[in-house]
């Protein structure tokens, strides 16, 4: 083998990260594809090249690549949403800008991918649907449970239970117009739309909908 041969092959070979990206980009395509369960290593293995032991070694097996792209994609997505707050905003003002990046997150079209993935497989891989919502709507709970918290602390709103408040503000946010974009009734709306949607859940949300005497 002569040494310009050697040289080839070492820049050919790939970096442990390398492998690891290029079996989780071949497993996206083929869980979004054909979904969890019809999805088996051989094809993954096929699109990436590479072996079981690498998928193994990486991975774990088919369940952690499904975990890997959950986190991956749900940590992608959801950055913008776990910002540290701003301090000098009011509670109004930090729940427009978390809202506003949050149904943008919501609605891109990698996130609304897993979010198909997970109904279609969730019941029969109940540790698929956990990961997913952990990593997704849980973690974004989470995150505005923290507004909440320092809106108390400077006693902007009474004391309550900031977890469960966050949940509710997030279903408020997940409301039937992304149910109808997630089952493809409907397009994703345009942002005048969405800052609108979020506009009036802020307002709700904050002030109630009777009338104040």
């Amino acid at each position: 083998m002569t040494k310009m041969n050697c040289v080839s092959r070492k820049k050919k070979r790939l970096s442990a990260e390398q492998r690891y990206e290029r079996l989780l980009k071949a497993a996206t395509g083929e869980f979004l594809e054909k979904g969890y369960a019809a999805t088996n290593l051989d094809d993954i293995i096929s699109r990436a090249g590479g072996s079981r032991r690498s998928i193994y070694t990486h991975f774990g097996g088919k369940e952690g690549l499904f975990q890997a792209l959950v986190t991956q994609v749900a940590t992608q997505i959801l950055a913008p949403v776990r910002q540290e707050p701003d301090k000098n905003k009011n509670l109004k003002e930090s729940l427009l800008c978390f809202a506003n990046r949050l149904v943008a997150a919501l609605l891109s079209p990698p996130a609304l991918d897993l979010s198909r993935l997970a109904l279609i497989d969730g019941v029969r891989f109940p540790e698929l649907a956990k990961a997913y919502f952990e990593a997704g709507p849980g973690a974004a709970a989470s995150s505005l449970a923290v507004l909440f918290d320092l809106a108390m602390e400077r006693g902007e709103i009474v004391h309550l239970d900031s977890r469960l408040a966050a949940r509710l503000f997030v279903g408020m946010l997940r409301d039937n117009l992304y149910l109808q974009v997630l089952l493809r009734l409907r397009e994703p709306p345009e942002q005048e739309e969405r800052e609108e949607l979020v506009s009036n859940a802020v307002e709700i949300f904050l002030n109630g909908i009777t009338r104040q005497e």
